[in-house]
């Protein structure tokens, strides 16, 4: 099979590594053996799609073995499965995530486990499929389990509803008039937030660096309210907001504090601000009574299954700027390492 795998630098004294990291031109497009399901709970998928996760190359799963296969989110068919009993057939087309441990999906097939896939909704191409699993799982995450917000269960209220109360689910009724802030809302992990905060009854507040630019984009999201940053200075947002999910790490966070009610929640899932809670702490910046956390996705089925049945219903918008063949990994990889001027996820199709 084809497969992007990324060699050693010949420069045997300078090894690539997170404080060395690879140049793309280390992406080589090999040649190798498909790969055999080993052990229960294993299936060997046909990727038909993948994505291209900026900094890829800098992370330290990347540089954990040699000539690794890179690439974690991805669209594609079952081709065999290790327990005959497995809940999923040869056949099946199927979306998920690798961990983080265990990429691979930068390939023409890839073993994944049973836990981190789930049905691929019919009314998602393959692209759009594998641009949603580590951005809407991330979202999820934070809002659902981090948060503490319901899930929306009750399907008819769901596919029924446009923004009226009265057809909320009992869930979302439950929600009703609890606000939500969400900084970089426009953004990857932000414009899945967004629609999921507004499928569970929340009042959604979107904050963006330019309301010119993104306003009706994130206003046809489901965002009640969008609002610039320099806008969340004024004291009406001072404790105004039971949920504050924050992208973007820096000042918005640090702002954040402020802007979430006592006994609310501020969650953050920007990388750099992993240790955002005991810093601040330590600044006299965080605020007692408030859960505050950050968290790395975990994924899962449960996530999985839940964005497939909101993308099935057609309530959930998935977004790719672009598509690169397997043979192009080297280009997309610089292109989505630059200054993007669109929405969405740069895709692989394989």
């Amino acid at each position: 099979m084809k497969a992007i795998r990324l060699h050693p630098n010949s420069d045997e004294k300078h090894p690539y590594s997170p404080s060395n990291p690879a140049p793309a031109s280390a992406l080589h497009l090999d040649t190798i053996p498909i790969p055999k399901p080993g052990a229960s709970g294993e299936l060997l998928v046909q990727v038909k799609a993948s994505t291209i996760i900026r900094d890829t190359l800098t992370w330290p799963e990347t540089y954990e073995r040699e000539y690794i296969t890179p690439g974690n989110d991805f669209s594609g068919i079952v081709a065999e499965v290790y327990n005959k009993e497995s809940k999923f057939h040869v056949g099946d087309e199927v979306f998920g995530m690798l961990a983080t441990d265990r990429p691979g999906s930068w390939a023409e097939y890839a073993i994944v486990l049973e836990g981190e896939v789930a049905l691929k909704p019919p009314s998602l191409t393959w692209e759009e499929a594998a641009a949603l699993p580590l951005s809407g799982m991330t979202a999820f995450e934070a809002l659902f389990v981090h948060a503490g917000v319901a899930v929306p269960r009750d399907e008819q209220a769901l596919r029924n509803f446009g923004g009226r109360a009265d057809l909320l689910s009992e869930e979302g009724k439950n929600e009703k008039g609890k606000r939500v802030l969400i900084t970089g809302a426009a953004g990857a992990v932000g414009m899945y937030v967004v629609q999921l905060a507004r499928l569970a009854g929340l009042h959604v507040v979107a904050a963006t660096s330019s309301n010119q630019r993104n306003a009706e984009f994130l206003r046809g999201l489901g965002a009640d309210e969008t609002l610039e940053y320099t806008a969340l200075q004024a004291d009406t947002h001072r404790n105004a907001y039971d949920v504050v999910i924050d992208t973007v790490g820096g000042k918005p966070l640090v702002n954040a504090w402020g802007w979430v009610r006592d006994g609310g929640n501020l969650v953050s899932v920007d990388s750099s601000s992993f240790n955002f809670v005991e810093e601040h702490t330590g600044r006299g910046i965080a605020r007692d009574g408030i859960k505050a956390s950050f968290f790395i996705v975990e994924g899962g089925h449960q996530a999985l299954n839940a964005l497939a049945r909101f993308a099935k219903l057609e309530i959930l918008k998935v977004f790719v700027l672009d598509v690169y063949p397997l043979e192009k990994t080297r280009e997309a990889y610089e292109i989505a390492n630059g200054r993007l001027s669109g929405r969405g996820k740069m895709i692989l199709s394989i």
